[in-house]
């Protein structure tokens, strides 16, 4: 009966250390997750545009992002762009999609001096003139 509490014993002994190796290892990669710049959103309406900067004014003032051509911009009317200026072979720019008026919402990094616009969508044109 000893023995067989003995065996028992070490049996969950070599069970445990693995799940406790792994559960470790899940932590860290948590802490690095957290470690990583968070996507934040923000909504307005386009004050200016260009090719590397795009300024909204929100709710709570002017908000100025850094754009480049990692940068996914969302448009009605834009996948057609692109595929007409890729067949002229043009290279696509915001200012392509994107007029002063828009509304617009950006989701974009804040890296400290800078916002980087991940993607800018418009959901909404401004009037024509």
């Amino acid at each position: 009966m000893k023995r067989l509490f003995g065996v028992f014993a070490a049996a969950l002994l070599l069970l445990a250390v693995p799940v406790a190796a792994h559960a470790g290892q899940y932590k860290g990669k948590a802490k690095e997750g957290a470690g990583a710049s968070k996507t934040m959103t923000a909504t307005g309406a386009v004050k200016t545009v260009s090719a590397d900067s795009l300024t909204i004014t929100t709710k709570t003032g002017d908000e100025t992002f850094a754009v480049d051509s990692k940068t996914n911009v969302t448009a009605s009317g834009a996948s057609h762009k692109t595929e007409a200026m890729k067949s002229e072979k043009k290279a696509t720019q915001i200012t392509d999609f994107v007029s002063t008026g828009d509304n617009v919402t950006v989701r974009y990094h804040d890296m400290g001096a800078t916002k980087h616009a991940a993607s800018v969508r418009v959901t909404r044109k401004a009037a024509k003139k």
